[in-house]
């Protein structure tokens, strides 16, 4: 079976492209699935992705599976333009490919909405961020209303979703009530499996995101100001529009660590006693996954999606979003002592491995594949 799947994927990390380095956030849920697929028998993968640093379309094969790259001029030009230009140069290459089953991850970009206007039926969309829920609760510019308005249309286009946690599928209903949504959670790099957490000696506590209003880090800045919490280091570890204001109005406890490679998260993760994400709208995020893998007790909100790993297990606090007393008081309660900081990141720690590595989502997928390929086989 010939599988293409359309996504943000940080072509850079896979051997052999690694001049197509792009600066900034990406995807990072998608790079370890790249080499868990080499282990699916009977799929063949085509990756299909866009590079403003590919000045000409490439074909290249890693792991097992083909990944193609396509050039791409200005984001702000191709979103105004409903991505009409990308989106039939991509649709141009899947009428070659001519794949059984089409995979699309994200509607923030492109991939959701060249997988819509394709005509491939046998077609799945995979939410990353819901657009029009973080809008909602957060605002947004004009750039990133036209993209949440692209969003509705697109989603409304599939038969066929997966979500990452069962918040992110109610996410999906609230756009497209007869959707068959599947729950396939996203797993966490190696590099999280490997790491040994060794709390500090020193109460530390952890974020890591980006700067922005969005993820509850005013909150988190105000909850370490308080003269209860001065005991407590927080460690900030990415970078944003707000940074500036913030760092310059920030307690002496508070470290700016600025953007982090994965190798520094994991070693900050390592020394942690917590990760604290106050977010007030997410349907992951994926880094509370990589908390949990390494073992870390987590503290972050009813609007994280990933809060169900900490809701179910205990394994921290899920508090309301704006809730700074509430910060406080779970932050006070993990750092009483590294024997019950420990004992919390304990909880459900062998189980949670198990489900978010990237061996069990691949597998996921494939079993999703088939039962697609299988069903359109016997409507046909």
């Amino acid at each position: 079976m010939r599988v293409a799947i359309l996504a943000n994927v940080p072509a850079w990390t896979i051997p052999g492209l690694e001049h197509l380095h792009e600066p900034g956030h990406y995807a990072t849920w998608l790079e370890p699935l790249i080499p868990a697929f080499q282990g699916i028998e009977g799929i063949e993968i085509h990756w299909i992705t866009m590079s403003k640093k590919a000045s000409k379309p490439v074909t290249h094969t890693a792991h097992g599976q083909t990944i193609h790259i396509l050039p791409r001029g200005r984001m702000s030009i191709s979103m105004a333009t409903a991505y009409l230009d990308e989106s039939r140069r991509i649709n141009r290459l899947l009428k070659n490919l001519e794949p059984e089953v089409l995979h699309a991850w994200g509607s923030e970009d492109v991939y959701g909405i060249a997988a819509a206007r394709s005509g491939i039926a046998r077609r799945i969309f995979t939410l990353q961020g819901s657009l029009n829920e973080y809008l909602r609760l957060s605002g947004g510019g004009l750039l990133f209303r036209i993209q949440a308005a692209y969003e509705k249309a697109t989603v409304r286009k599939f038969r066929y979703a997966t979500a990452e946690t069962p918040a992110a599928r109610e996410l999906l209903l609230k756009l497209h009530q007869a959707l068959d949504v599947r729950l396939v959670d996203y797993g966490v790099h190696s590099d999280f499996f490997e790491a040994t957490w060794k709390p500090s000696a020193k109460p530390t506590v952890l974020f890591v995101g980006s700067v922005v209003e969005r993820k509850g880090i005013r909150d988190l800045i105000r909850s370490a100001a308080d003269a209860s919490l001065s005991h407590v280091t927080f460690k900030i570890a990415g970078d944003g529009a707000m940074r500036e204001g913030l760092q310059s109005a920030s307690p002496a406890n508070v470290e700016w660590l600025g953007t982090c490679s994965r190798a520094e998260v994991v070693t900050h993760m390592s020394q942690a006693w917590a990760l604290v994400v106050p977010t007030h709208a997410d349907t992951g995020p994926t880094v509370v996954k990589e908390a949990r893998v390494v073992g870390l007790p987590v503290v972050t909100t009813t609007r994280a999606g990933a809060s169900c790993y900490i809701d179910d297990s205990g394994a921290g606090h899920v508090i309301e979003p704006s809730a700074t007393d509430s910060i406080k008081e779970a932050i006070t309660d993990i750092c009483g002592s590294m024997d019950y900081c420990v004992a919390m990141g304990k909880r459900s720690w062998s189980q949670q491995r198990k489900e978010l590595h990237a061996n069990t989502t691949v597998r996921n997928f494939a079993t999703l594949y088939r039962e697609i390929q299988s069903l359109h086989c016997q409507s046909s």
